[in-house]
């Protein structure tokens, strides 16, 4: 098989700095032009998961030999069990080799750092892929990753303002409090996040590192009035006139009572209010709990799908298991 140590003959890779973040959103956006048929990506949107993301360790930009930025790609680590990858390669510079390189560098990072993972515990690298990406699709299962998954990107209009939540009883949302909240909001998501598949519980120190990031206003919670306990979490995003859930959790002894869909309401009525007309989130086609039938009784439908490609780079205890 051939190697990737290094980018192809003539390219040059690097970690990103932040005067490279019009460029890397420029080029995202040309990749969504060529495969999705409209560009999506904003510098604004960028720069708002960059407040995340270390990009001196876990992000790469490849150059072209004329100076165009060519590839990028950045990570999540999850504990060093999960580590997803997140690649791009502009349209004019495909079938070079790029694509692997970025595979590469993604299963390299991680080797570099498996003692940090938990003593005898399997280790994944992931990609998402588009379903219509025939290309990409081979390349990786070219470099010996598998098919496991189907992932739904859903997304509405708000052409007016949504329905107003309709609260279970005794429940009350309000916004994640810095300083007080994080513990408890950390135990409710991951504990609500037991039943989703191949997601290993995160780290107290990554949640905070996001609540850090985070727009209070856009993270809030849904809590019992009468035990004070943390019945929901919803983390959203506001960039470029679009809202975006990345995370909607209801612990098990809230559920079946009405409080995800009023989540979403009242989350949608705040991107509405602040002039967003569109409404998006990501979701495990599979969900053991039926989350993309709530999302489609909330008026979300499925726009485009991804298959999620994993290889195995250590065996050991399945702590992704569901």
């Amino acid at each position: 098989m051939p190697m990737f140590d290094t980018a192809p003959q003539g390219y040059n890779a690097r970690p990103p700095a932040m005067d490279d973040a019009p460029a890397v959103a420029g080029l995202i956006a040309a990749c969504q032009r060529h495969d999705l048929g409209q560009a999506e990506m904003t510098l604004e949107e960028l720069l708002d998961e960059w407040k995340g993301l270390d990009l001196a360790n876990e992000a790469v930009v490849v150059v072209a030999p004329n100076g165009r930025l060519a590839g990028y790609a950045d990570l999540f680590n999850n504990r060093t069990i999960a580590v997803a990858i997140y690649g791009h390669v502009h349209p004019k510079e495909r079938g070079w080799g790029i694509g692997a390189y970025l595979a590469h560098w993604g299963e390299a990072w991680t080797r570099q750092r498996l003692d940090q993972a938990p003593a005898n515990a399997r280790v994944v690298v992931r990609h998402y892929i588009l379903a219509s990406n025939a290309p990409a699709r081979q390349l990786l299962e070219g470099l010996g990753y598998a098919a496991v998954r189907g992932v739904f990107w859903m997304a509405m209009a708000l052409e007016q303002p949504p329905p107003a939540p309709e609260w279970p009883a005794g429940i009350r949302v309000r916004p994640f409090l810095p300083g007080q909240d994080e513990q408890a909001t950390y135990e409710a998501y991951e504990d609500a996040s037991r039943d989703m598949w191949s997601r290993p519980r995160s780290s107290f120190e990554h949640w905070l590192k996001f609540t850090q990031n985070a727009n209070p206003e856009f993270l809030f919670v849904a809590e019992d009035g009468q035990s004070g306990a943390i019945a929901g979490v919803c983390a959203t995003t506001l960039a470029a006139g679009r809202g975006h859930i990345g995370g909607l959790r209801v612990p098990r002894p809230w559920r079946r009572q009405g409080l995800g869909l009023a989540l979403l309401h009242h989350a949608f009525g705040k991107f509405y209010r602040r002039g967003a007309r569109q409404a998006s989130l990501s979701v495990d086609a599979d969900s053991p709990t039926n989350a993309p039938g709530l999302y489609l009784r909330a008026g979300l439908r499925v726009t485009r799908n991804y298959i999620v490609y994993q290889k195995e780079l250590r065996p050991g205890e399945d702590l992704n298991a569901q």
